[in-house]
């Protein structure tokens, strides 16, 4: 095996010469031509043309790695690129709906180079997605031993702030505004019982369902199967509409009570509303998208049965008692009474406020700064990462000298190619075709 390497790799390195690359691996030139087909498929709505190219590639960075190539060799990828390779692969295996193969990609990533937080997120994401949420934790604690991201394994926004303190329940003492809240609670609940007869059958009036119009879809997808959530906006994106009639004394009462939460709730970086669980309903455990916010419920209407869990802890509602706990912590709601005739909703006035650790003159700048971040992750999901030797692989291609590159990676590669899925056959599910790599690039020559 190790001779048919190097002659393999010693007939590439005469033909790598004669173009001008002879810093560039075989694996590299695979990839360059990945994204030669990955840029032109985005034009043509195909958002993960090149797969088989990428797959090659790293087929190829596999065999490489268990050759002898020299230690020192400048241009060979280093772990962080691998790992990058193999993120970027994940997030196209999962456009191709191959999640077991994207499970396996996250992982490899998270191998090559563990410091690296987007793997850890993308796994996360992805185990939460099949509700595996004790495997997320796993891979979360792993991220926070490795430094890459988080402090507690149930806490796994995508948009995390440093320094913040990490607990899933606050203690309502904390907060002095929640005792003015609460000795509030006849007037809110008279507002409310205004617009919710004992029947409950005209809520719809005022309450929409979540995730109508446009608002909170992503809150609609934890719903589940059969679960009724309806919420009545009073402060936040999408408009507060017929509420703003409806809770005309809380609003004002909030307007000057919590007004950072109202402006807040105005930027779209919160929300303040009345929310109505039916009976029978579940809201799937999830993470929030941010750890720079808590939240805070004020019991409207509390029957026995509903509970939530934040974190490791469950607890219930009392009716005039405020609840607070960090919704960036894997939380989820149960209310597993049948819906039946005259059965009763489950009622909080819901306020999402900062953080207490972050001082007024940090919250827009973490607001922005969580912004970046955010769309860091975006542009790496949808960007082949390139390394030097990639970028001079596409520079020649600039120069017109891709046809000889062509043939280096077709005669080259397809050795180091066949040596990668020999050596590599226990990996059933990473079927690399290499042939089926070419064709589909040549198909667009």
């Amino acid at each position: 095996m190790a001779n048919v390497v190097g002659a393999a790799a010693a007939a590439g390195s005469q033909e790598l010469a004669k173009a001008g690359l002879e810093s560039c691996h075989s694996e590299d030139i695979l990839w360059a031509r990945g994204v030669l087909r990955y840029l032109q498929g985005l034009t043509q709505g195909l958002p993960a043309a090149g797969l088989a190219l990428f797959e090659a590639s790293l087929a190829a960075t596999r065999s490489m790695s268990s050759t002898s190539r020299p230690t020192s060799d400048e241009s060979a990828n280093t772990d962080a690129e691998v790992a990058c390779r193999h993120c970027f692969v994940g997030t196209l295996r999962m456009h191709h709906g191959r999640f077991q193969e994207a499970e396996e990609s996250f992982r490899e990533a998270i191998a090559a180079y563990p410091q690296d937080r987007l793997p850890h997120l993308e796994l996360c994401l992805l185990l939460e997605g099949q509700r595996r949420f004790e495997e997320a934790r796993l891979v979360a604690r792993k991220a926070i031993e490795a430094g890459a991201m988080w402090q507690h394994p149930y806490q796994r926004p995508p948009v995390f702030a440093q320094k913040l303190r990490s607990k899933a329940f606050w203690e309502k003492a904390d907060f002095p505004w929640m005792k003015t809240l609460e000795d509030a609670f006849p007037q809110i609940k008279a507002e409310l019982e205004a617009v919710l007869p004992e029947s409950n059958s005209d809520i719809m009036k005022v309450f929409r369902k979540v995730g109508e119009g446009g608002r909170a879809e992503q809150d609609a997808q934890i719903i589940a199967l059969g679960g009724v959530w309806r919420e009545c906006v009073l402060f936040g994106c999408g408009g507060a509409g017929e509420c703003t009639q409806v809770f005309p004394q809380t609003r004002a009462l909030l307007e000057k009570l919590v007004p950072s939460a109202v402006e807040m709730a105005r930027i779209g970086a919160g929300e303040i509303i009345v929310s109505a669980l039916h009976p029978g309903t579940r809201l799937l455990p999830h993470c929030a998208s941010s750890n720079t916010r808590l939240t805070c419920h004020l019991g409207l209407v509390c029957p026995e049965g509903p509970k939530i869990r934040v974190g490791e802890e469950w607890a219930t509602w009392q009716e005039g008692q405020c609840m607070v706990f960090d919704d960036s912590f894997e939380h989820e709601v149960l209310y597993e009474t049948p819906h039946v005739a005259g059965s009763t909703l489950r009622v909080v006035l819901l306020i999402r406020f900062w953080h207490p650790d972050l001082p007024e003159q940090r919250r827009i700048p973490t607001l922005e700064e969580g912004m970046v971040d955010f769309e860091s992750v975006q542009g790496r999901r949808g960007a082949p990462p390139l390394s030097s030797a990639v970028s001079k692989c596409l520079e020649q291609h600039q120069r017109g000298l891709w046809n000889g590159l062509e043939e280096i990676s077709v005669a080259g590669s397809a050795k180091i190619g066949g040596i990668a899925a020999e050596s590599d056959s226990q990996r059933k599910s990473e079927h690399v075709d290499l042939e089926r790599a070419i064709d589909e690039d040549n198909d667009l020559a």
